[in-house]
């Protein structure tokens, strides 16, 4: 998949500080078509005023070589053996040993009295939908280096040796067949003082041929909730903060798959182990189907407990446990949760203090980032979070021992709580400190 910059923290608070609260992203590929074209094209040439100077040197001497004409204006020579090529080419100059200006080269060159026209190569991006151009934007390393070629497949060697083939070109969506007079029409149209704006020559004058190869853009969409309320927002993952602005064009013209976008779970069981498996996925294959409830996932409580368990190595013992609404899977930890956890407890406690959770997965199947809620209604649970804050703030201050087992000593949960916290070292000074002390003073 793509490498994306985004920086999931900051979009989620900047979301957060419009009272949106984001709960996934999906991710799919928007189809671009890359047209490969032979062209006229009359914009000045930025190295013009080198060919000038080669020029004059010719006209001085006819004869001077590449290495002689270099030493005069002081430039590389493979620098004038390159423009020399390219004026040959354009019917400039002629010749081999001895190189003559020709009446062209003269009347564009010398006098500036024609337009210089080149016949080169040059590849248009344009949108796979409706064949406008992509915006300049676009053309930047960052988004030229994501796209994928439909036929670009990635090869892999699996934990068995075996090669596999990986097609990232999915989930997608369909190009349209490409109409060679329409895409004529949309790149020839723009007007010269705004071809900047589409990455297209400002000297265009024909478009000779076109290839094209069908290609594809990833891009994010944003499921979020506010005011109890589903939202989905296109966001661009080459953005750190996200902001969708160089890629709006595409939210009208998939505007309505957008707003059926879904969470969804796939469970399955693994054919030779038998044990089950889970992937968290869109609804891409059914997008069409019309969301009427604007619920931003449709998934069972028992594939959500089959896949929190297997995430965080938890042993559900009932439904209470489980945050599975229209708009939130999460996990609601209880006292004889905590308890069973057999492993990964501190990390299980970080997410209930922070109150959230984000996997990544595999975007094959449509999905990008789930966040999974982490939430506590036990008074158990609470105190043991307080108990842990507590004693981080404790030793950011050099709290004594004393201070501290004066704190815990308050509740007689505090030797359960501290062993929940794995704070052993520390229970057994508070020990040392409790009892060794009061038998050396007896």
């Amino acid at each position: 998949m793509a490498l994306f910059n985004i920086d999931i923290e900051r979009y989620y608070q900047s979301q957060l500080e419009d009272g949106f609260e984001l709960k996934s992203i999906a991710y799919m590929q928007y189809p671009i078509y890359c047209i490969h074209a032979t062209i006229i094209d009359s914009t000045p040439d930025p190295l013009e005023k080198l060919d000038k100077a080669i020029i004059k040197c010719l006209l001085i001497n006819s004869e001077y070589s590449s290495n002689e004409i270099s030493q005069l204006i002081s430039v590389q020579k493979m620098a004038v053996e390159m423009r020399l090529r390219q004026m040959k080419l354009e019917g400039l100059i002629e010749g081999d040993n001895n190189l003559e200006v020709t009446d062209l080269g003269f009347e564009i060159i010398v006098h500036g009295k024609e337009k210089r026209r080149q016949r080169r190569q040059y590849n248009f991006y344009i949108d796979g939908i409706d064949f406008m151009p992509l915006s300049s934007d676009l053309y930047s390393p960052r988004y030229l280096k994501s796209f994928f070629d439909e036929n670009e497949y990635t090869y892999y060697t699996n934990s068995k040796g075996n090669t596999i083939i990986s097609k990232p070109f999915k989930p997608s969506i369909v190009h349209e067949p490409l109409i060679k007079e329409k895409v004529l029409h949309n790149i020839l149209n723009i007007s010269e003082n705004k071809r900047e704006a589409w990455s297209i020559p400002e000297g265009l004058e024909e478009i000779e041929s076109i290839d094209f190869t069908k290609m594809s853009i990833p891009i994010l969409v944003g499921l979020m909730v506010k005011d109890k309320k589903g939202f989905r927002k296109l966001l661009d993952g080459f953005s750190p903060t996200g902001d969708s602005d160089k890629i709006a064009g595409f939210n009208l013209k998939i505007k309505s798959k957008i707003d059926n976008l879904e969470l969804r779970i796939d469970t399955w069981k693994d054919q030779k182990s038998e044990a089950d498996k889970f992937a968290f996925a869109s609804n891409w294959v059914e997008i069409d189907k019309k969301n009427e409830d604007q619920k931003l996932q449709f998934i069972s409580k028992e594939d959500l407990k089959l896949a929190l368990g297997k995430i965080y190595n938890i042993e559900f013992s009932s439904d209470e446990e489980i945050i599975n609404t229209e708009f939130e899977i999460g996990i609601n930890i209880t006292k004889k949760l905590l308890l069973n956890l057999k492993s990964n407890r501190k990390q299980v406690l970080k997410n209930l203090e922070r109150g959230r959770d984000y996997q990544m997965t595999s975007v094959k199947n449509g999905m990008w980032i789930i966040f999974i809620t982490f939430k506590t209604n036990s008074s158990f649970v609470n105190y043991l979070l307080e108990i842990q804050s507590f004693l981080n703030d404790a030793r950011k201050r050099d709290l004594k021992i004393s201070h501290i087992s004066k704190r815990l000593l308050k509740n007689d949960l505090y030797r359960n709580v501290l062993v929940l916290l794995e704070e052993y070292e520390l229970l057994e000074k508070m020990d040392i400190n409790q009892h060794m002390n009061k038998i050396l003073n007896e």
